[in-house]
């Protein structure tokens, strides 16, 4: 049996935060990626994707330029793909448990990430993902897994949506 956790929430509500603090508390349990954004001044100019395994690139930034574009960030698909998809890729051929921050518009622009999700949600048996709500149409087939456990997030419930994850993921890993 397998396990898929996906957070949801709106923009800036702590997605990201609680899957890297999720991170923490397993540290050589997850493949993956997460993105951060990057601030100048205090106003954010775009983001940054950085694997498990310490490898990072530029995913979206202010005042480029890209053919692929999500507001007002330039998407830098190929950027993208050189850093994230290698740890995905190792995710999938050692069948790690995986995590992904995030499904989101500027990492469907790639066609390598849409080809080797599917494996990965069908073949890792864990996955820890997050998205945003509401979800963009690529994501909602996966929401309705039978395996996954879909949680939202809430500047209110943080706390106890982190606690039900780490408690999952002990369950599932002293299961194994």
């Amino acid at each position: 049996m397998n396990l898929r956790i996906v957070i949801s929430g709106r923009p800036g509500v702590g997605k990201t935060t609680l899957v890297r603090q999720v991170h923490e508390c397993f540290p050589k349990l997850f493949r993956g990626f997460y993105t951060e954004e990057v601030r100048e001044k205090g106003i954010r100019m775009g983001f940054r994707i950085v694997t498990l395994s310490g490898r990072t690139g530029t995913l979206a930034a202010r005042g480029a330029s890209s053919p692929f574009r999500v507001g007002e960030y330039a998407v830098f698909v190929q950027e993208f793909e050189n850093t994230a998809i290698p740890e995905l890729e190792e995710a999938l051929k050692f069948r790690t448990p995986c995590l992904i921050d995030e499904l989101g518009k500027m990492e469907f622009f790639s066609q390598r990430f849409m080809e080797i999700l599917k494996p990965l949600w069908e073949k890792v048996p864990l996955l820890l993902a997050t998205t945003r709500f509401p979800a963009i149409p690529q994501v909602k087939e996966f929401l309705t897994q039978e395996e996954t456990v879909l949680l939202f997030l809430t500047p209110q419930n943080r706390e106890e949506v982190f606690t039900r994850v780490v408690q999952k993921i002990q369950t599932f890993t002293q299961g194994e």
